[in-house]
């Protein structure tokens, strides 16, 4: 009866302490979220589990009770025995990409004793064969110690990995004992009968003692990768300060360059600006004024030798008030920029106005100037319009022949509004069109009566209808004519 009622306590004692020890270990995990802890829960849950059965195994519940706890009896040992794999192989690290062949070990190691219980249960419900329940038990209590011994040797193995494996090492000498104890007495009272009581008691108090050093190796352990993380963390932050400094560095370099860049701009443009007030004023207004004189003097001059002389040094000065004009208006598009000013812009009215201005330059080689009006405005810049047909419309006249026509004509169609200006003249190859879209100036050429270009007038055109939002395009054939179009959505 002593016997029993010292049994009863040590048992009760020693679960509740184990049972402690994994409702502290649960609660941590819960709180912090490491794997290694759910773990070791398994382990010291398993344990509890297996040391209860003490109670139900002497027959104090009766004998059915006890033959049940002994058949859960191995169950719990191989849960204790999994979750001490698991357990181990998570504090040193141990993985298929560091340690492949210790991986696999392990994970052999785990099927196996996952497996273990189903098979004896199957073995008790189904079969009920005592010779093959042996055999499960003895391989039970044979991979338990292999698993003892497995932990050992992985210790050993990465005995200088980390600190923290030493260790490990250093620490499993009770738990080894109380394996090779508990086993040992496991398995040999299956053949004899024997007092187990001091056996028990020391193995509890070994694992009790085990427990307790695993537990202040997982505290040394966690506060080393909280030290860790923390090292790394400051190593990037200062990495991260570093690259800020120097970003922010290389940034004041380059705002300091971009300072001085745009105050050399800024002389640049004032500069540029006086260029072309000198340009505009210094030299377009005198040629102008030189131009009205040459008509004047050639309106009143009655000498036929001189009057040909006359004719030709107007068309000169012409010529470069055009190459001026044209100079100062892409310029001024490219340097300073174009400010749209959008509105209605009467179409008539427009090729009215034009046809008025190059009316004496047209009448000039006898050109007729007529319209084909069928849109009647278009939402656009008046003045920008103007000059590009200015461009389009000198051009014509100066490849049409006497006594030819020009017509500037307008269209609406589905999703566009058309405006062109059409000559019957030379016409020319198009393939210098496709040099003009990319950017390159197009080379001058003489006019039906030797008139010079420049070549500006086509580069004032195409940016300034892409300006607009419309489309240049070009249809010519040598000796037929050319027809030049622009068109723009009804939203540009």
């Amino acid at each position: 009866m002593e016997n029993l009622e010292f049994r009863f306590l040590t048992t009760l004692v020693f679960t509740a302490i184990f049972g402690a020890f994994g409702i502290y270990h649960l609660l941590s995990y819960l709180m912090l979220r490491q794997r290694i802890l759910l773990h070791y829960c398994i382990v010291i849950f398993g344990l509890a589990l297996h040391w209860s059965l003490s109670f139900f195994i002497h027959g104090s519940y009766g004998d059915s009770m006890a033959v049940f706890a002994d058949k859960a009896s191995l169950t719990t040992a191989m849960i204790t025995t999994f979750g001490l794999l698991m357990f181990t192989r998570d504090y040193l690290n141990i993985t298929s990409g560091r340690y492949p062949g210790l991986s696999k070990a392990y994970h052999f190691f785990m099927i196996v004793v996952a497996g273990l219980p189903l098979l004896h249960w199957a073995n008790n419900l189904i079969t009920r064969s005592m010779g093959l329940n042996d055999i499960i038990v003895m391989l039970a209590a044979i991979i338990a110690m292999a698993t003892i011994f497995l932990n050992i040797f992985s210790g050993f193995q990465l005995f200088r990995a980390q600190k923290f494996n030493r260790y490990y090492l250093y620490s499993y000498a009770p738990i080894l004992l109380a394996a090779l104890m508990y086993i040992s007495t496991w398995l040999l009272q299956r053949w004899y009968s024997f007092n187990t009581e001091g056996i028990v008691l020391t193995t509890s108090v070994l694992i009790t003692f085990q427990l307790i050093l695993f537990s202040l190796l997982l505290g040394f352990k966690y506060k080393s990768m909280e030290a860790e993380s923390m090292r790394i963390q400051r190593e990037a932050n200062r990495k991260l300060e570093f690259e800020v400094d120097r970003q922010t560095k290389d940034l004041q370099i380059a705002n300091n360059a971009l300072e001085i860049q745009n105050e050399e701009l800024a002389k640049v443009n004032e500069l540029k600006n006086k260029l072309f007030s000198i340009l505009s004023h210094d030299v377009r207004a005198p040629l102008n004024n030189i131009s009205v004189v040459i008509s004047m003097v050639e309106d009143q001059l009655a000498d036929d030798e001189l009057k040909p002389i006359i004719e030709k040094l107007n068309l000169e000065i012409s010529d470069k008030i055009d190459m001026v004009n044209g100079l100062l208006q892409w310029s001024y598009g490219q340097l300073e920029g174009v400010e749209l000013n959008t509105g209605k812009c009467n179409i008539y009215e427009l090729f009215e106005n034009l046809q008025d201005e190059f009316d004496r330059t047209a009448t000039a080689k006898n050109i007729s100037i007529v319209h084909e009006v069928s849109c009647p405005e278009i939402d656009s810049d008046d003045t920008i319009l103007q000059v590009i047909l200015r461009n389009l419309i000198s051009n014509a006249i100066k490849f049409s022949h006497k006594g030819q026509k020009i017509v500037l004509w307008s269209n609406q169609d589905s999703g566009h509004i058309d405006i062109g200006v059409k000559d019957f003249g030379t016409g020319m190859d198009t393939s210098w069109f496709s040099r003009l879209e990319h950017g390159d100036k197009p080379q001058s050429t003489k006019g039906t009566l030797g008139e010079k270009g420049t070549g500006f007038g086509l580069l004032i055109v195409k940016d300034f209808v892409e300006i607009l939002g419309g489309e240049l395009i070009c249809e010519s054939q040598k000796d037929e004519g050319t027809n030049f179009i622009l068109r723009f959505p009804f939203n540009s």
